[in-house]
């Protein structure tokens, strides 16, 4: 009866530090969604006074709610948002108010203001299509920053709602080959992406695998993004892993 009793006691010590080190877990984690909360609405503050509902739905998930005027603000929060060191994913509650206009209107206001972008040098390689307030970008050109351009100027327009951007960069080397290709995708990665010294890649057939480490989610989607865009890259396969950098 007397080792019962121990036994007993002894169970009852293993299940209260069970108890207390799982409420500890789920204090830290309480804390650590908080502070990820702060930076994210500390980040959006620098640039905008709006207020926005933010909310950490899961470990490093971030929800956002409230109104922008236009789609470039919208992308633009996104981008500010994936920036900070933390953040796993978002899920993008935000609701772009601007007016319902017939698409013909969309079109020809986002094919005036591409004529009008000085950083693009061929306009009229850009072909424009809208579907319900959707602007359809396709065609080709010859550097990076016009394809971003591009984006950006017609996310500034009345209407628009969301973009579908199809456009491809021409490479300086035509690849026709997985050397071709690696070369030029390393030119990408130190060009666009100095810092992100932990990213590796491998080439077979045009298909890009990406594995590695990154420091921002930001980082991972647009490594895949860039590598995406091109000419002679059938696919790309992201398996980056974002691991924030400890400063």
């Amino acid at each position: 009866m007397k080792n019962l009793s121990n036994a007993v006691r002894a169970a009852s010590v293993v299940l209260s530090l069970a108890f207390l080190l799982g409420s500890f877990q789920v204090g830290l984690a309480g804390q650590s969604t908080k502070q990820l909360a702060v930076k994210v609405q500390n980040a959006i503050g620098r640039y905008y006074a709006e207020p926005f509902n933010v909310t950490i739905r899961d470990d490093g998930i971030v929800h956002i709610q409230g109104q922008v005027n236009t789609l470039y603000d919208k992308l633009r929060i996104f981008d500010i948002v994936s920036k900070v060191r933390g953040v796993k994913d978002i899920e993008d509650a935000l609701i772009v108010n601007t007016p319902t206009l017939p698409n013909d209107m969309i079109e020809a206001n986002v094919r005036d203001q591409l004529m009008l972008v000085s950083s693009i040098l061929e306009p009229n390689r850009i072909k424009v299509r809208v579907d319900n307030g959707i602007v359809f970008l396709s065609g080709k050109v010859s550097f990076q920053r016009e394809r971003i351009a591009a984006e950006t100027a017609t996310s500034w327009q009345k209407g628009v709602k969301g973009i579908v951007d199809n456009i491809t960069v021409m490479s300086p080397k035509k690849a026709g080959s997985d050397q071709n290709l690696t070369a030029v995708l390393h030119d990408v990665m130190r060009d666009q992406f100095p810092l992100e010294k932990k990213v590796a890649f491998s080439v077979n057939k045009g298909v890009v695998t990406v594995t590695g480490n990154c420091s921002t989610l930001w980082a991972k989607r647009m490594i895949a993004k860039e590598f995406s865009r091109v000419t002679g890259i059938r696919k790309v396969i992201n398996r980056l892993k974002v691991v924030p950098i400890i400063e």
